[in-house]
């Protein structure tokens, strides 16, 4: 009997394989220092755990609650996105998941019908593409360039749009990129997708994760009604609850009500100590969100400067989440180091002569480049980067 033909047009994470090989490493005894992690390095802040310990002990939280989520963490994400985000939307347009990844999962599973097309920019986070597959869809990959900060544009947008269009993925600020679209830039985008009737699939979850200038406004406040929005946001990033699993989705009744089908198939709801703990994590403000910030923000500055020392190697402009997206081509290329020819080998060759984990590139389609997490520690930050250095060095 053969399983089903996702098998050979999807594939596994490939952030997780290098984790899962530099863990490896770790547990023969090898000093591995990951910047492959995306997720703070910072504990879930300490008031989140006492609500969750207090409602552990309330039998109610023992038994099923409602699919869409519990009422009282629903209208915090209400009241949150009016505050935070400029999203003036309601309780009955919320879906709590299980995380922002089975959100997004979700959402393409509502929206999209046998061979429709997702517009994904590159370089892009690797579950959106094969969530698109899995879903049933055509992931339409845009390429965007070094020279532009990896943004794009409207003329790419008009070149790729088919009548099978059906979402464009946004995400501002960036995974793997770090970067962030201005206002302006933004709107260009907005009023695109709107004009042309293109669903946008916002995934929103590093929008307090900022460092210079403004975050991108979502598109959810020029589209009041949702017609064409659906927001994905959650607590792992800026509350450092990624273990948590709660993300959600903002959508108009329509989404919602498909979406919880989907879901009470899939999961049911979401754990109930969770849900407590996101509710607990919105409520209480982001003082320990902004506490994360500032370190990040010294670590990626830290990392520009060291990366900046390093020949033949070069950055683009990254102001936002916590990433990296060094341009390391010239080592990738075959004449450098012996049986390097791509950013796969590349990392491998870190990895196994240097125990320091980037991933590369081809993982978020674009080859000649790594993402690096600044999300650990100061000492293993610098300790890494020396490394890093030294690396290039001894190629000489």
């Amino acid at each position: 009997m053969k399983i089903s033909k996702l098998s050979s047009l999807i594939t596994p994470s490939g952030t997780m394989a290098i984790s899962n090989k530099a863990r490896l490493l770790r547990e023969q005894g090898k000093p591995v220092i990951g910047f492959g992690a995306g997720e703070p390095d910072f504990p879930t802040p300490s008031y989140v755990i006492k609500d969750v310990q207090a409602a552990a002990e309330n039998p109610a939280n023992h038994k099923y609650s409602p699919v869409a989520g519990l009422n009282i963490l629903k209208d915090e994400i209400v009241r949150t996105s009016k505050s935070y985000s400029g999203i003036e939307t309601a309780s009955e347009n919320v879906l709590v998941s299980n995380g922002g990844k089975h959100a997004i999962l979700t959402t393409f599973m509502s929206i999209l019908d046998p061979d429709d097309e997702v517009l994904i920019p590159s370089p892009y986070w690797t579950t959106y593409p094969e969530a698109v597959k899995i879903s049933g869809g055509k992931p339409v990959i845009v390429d965007t360039f070094f020279e532009d900060d990896f943004k794009i544009n409207v003329e790419q947008l008009n070149l790729l749009k088919t009548d099978k269009t059906k979402i464009l993925v946004w995400v501002s600020p960036s995974n793997p990129t770090g970067v962030v679209y201005t206002k302006e830039e933004a709107e260009r985008i907005y009023n695109w997708a709107f004009e042309n009737d293109v669903w946008i699939l916002s995934d929103e979850l590093y929008e307090h994760l900022v460092y210079e200038g403004n975050t991108s406004p979502s598109p959810a406040q020029y589209d009041k009604e949702l017609k064409n929005t659906i927001v994905i946001n959650g607590v792992a990033k800026a509350y450092s609850m990624t273990g948590w699993r709660v993300g959600w989705i903002i959508a108009n009744s329509e989404v919602i009500d498909m979406a919880k089908k989907i879901q009470s198939h899939a999961t049911s709801n979401v754990s109930n100590l969770s849900q407590i703990a996101a509710y607990s994590a919105l409520k209480n403000g982001l003082d320990e969100t902004n506490i994360m910030k500032q370190s990040f923000n010294r670590r990626r500055l830290f990392a520009i400067e060291e990366f900046s020392k390093v020949e033949n190697v070069k950055l683009i402009q990254s102001t936002g989440a916590f990433y990296l997206f060094p341009d390391i081509s010239y080592y990738c290329s075959g004449n450098v180091i012996n049986g390097v020819n791509s950013s796969i080998d590349f990392c491998n060759w870190l990895l196994e002569e240097y125990y320091i984990a980037f991933v590369p590139g081809e993982v978020f389609g674009k080859e000649g480049f790594f993402r690096c997490s600044y999300a650990l520690s100061d000492e293993n930050l610098e300790e890494g980067l020396k490394r890093f250095s030294k690396a290039i060095k001894d190629i000489k």
